[in-house]
């Protein structure tokens, strides 16, 4: 027993050295975070901010340029980029390339868990986002959605990071024991991706519903009311994409015995069936997502 606290405790003091060498955002994405959630801001208000950084500029532009938005005409012009993708698609591109450019390189050993926890993160954001507009969210406000989803199992990286070998030890637990990965994580580290992410989120100062996404995903009953819809649509969202990846999934597939998909379904008014029928619209936005995130990593 003592050995196994004093492991744990290893993990732990692991995981806080990392995070303390984890860098802070960058001034520029903290003022376009900042721009962004001012109800006032315009296209040349953000273009000041942006055009300042010459790596989030290009990216606008190979992000407006790509096959993710099939422009017939190139677009060069910066203002008219950020007007044409909005200021939710800049601010989800900025933190994109933050987040991206935290994790930092890669082991050989890192290479398969970083990769499923991107393709999932890929796919919970994109399901959130089509969950949100099944819902009767308005189409302009669900990049919030997105970026929610993309970025929801954040405290994932430091537990991967550090610990590549023993993080497949828990992937291995949760299917043998067949538990949720963020039990599975306590019962090994001592501390679960929800509460490493709390710790990256506070240390970025991120604020909105990333915020409690991040914190809340597995318990959404812990969200604020002002962000309760969005924590449970990303926890839907969650839960669905790990549904998709299923070989056996098909349009025919059965509702799982699950009695949180049971509940969330409920609280958004949704049935399973509707959800089924998203299914061929997300696989293809997890495509073009994709795009956007090969991107960020560029």
């Amino acid at each position: 027993m003592k050995k196994t606290q004093n492991k744990k405790e290893n993990y732990l003091q692991c995981i806080q050295e990392y995070l303390l060498k984890m860098p802070s955002l960058s001034t520029t994405i903290t003022k376009v975070l900042s721009v962004c959630n001012n109800p006032n801001t315009s296209a040349n208000d953000l273009n000041k901010v942006v055009s300042f950084d010459p790596v989030l500029t290009g990216n606008v532009l190979k992000l407006i340029n790509s096959a993710y938005y099939s422009m017939r005409d190139r677009v060069t012009s910066l203002t008219q980029a950020i007007i044409m993708l909005g200021l939710n698609t800049i601010k989800n591109l900025a933190l994109s390339t933050a987040v991206l450019g935290a994790v930092g390189g890669k082991t050989s050993s890192q290479n398969k868990s970083m990769d499923i926890f991107w393709t999932h993160c890929i796919s919970t954001g994109v399901s959130s986002k089509a969950i949100a507009l099944k819902a009767g969210v308005l189409k302009s406000e669900c990049e919030e959605y997105f970026v929610a989803g993309l970025l929801h199992d954040i405290g994932k990286i430091p537990l991967i990071q550090c610990f590549p070998v023993d993080y497949m030890k828990v992937v291995s637990l949760a299917h043998e024991k067949n538990v949720l990965l963020h039990i599975a994580e306590k019962a090994v580290f001592g501390i679960n991706h929800e509460e490493t992410g709390k710790l990256i989120a506070e240390k970025w100062d991120l604020q909105g519903a990333v915020y409690p996404a991040i914190c809340f995903h597995h318990h959404p009953s812990q969200a604020d009311n002002d962000n309760l819809h969005i924590v449970e649509r990303v926890a839907l969202g969650d839960i669905f994409s790990n549904i998709l990846v299923q070989e056996s999934f098909d349009g025919a597939m059965a509702m799982p015995e699950n009695a949180m998909l049971k509940g969330l379904l409920k609280k958004q008014d949704l049935t399973w069936s509707s959800l089924i029928g998203l299914q061929e619209n997300i696989l293809m936005e997890i495509e073009n997502a994709k795009v956007f995130m090969q991107i960020a990593k560029s």
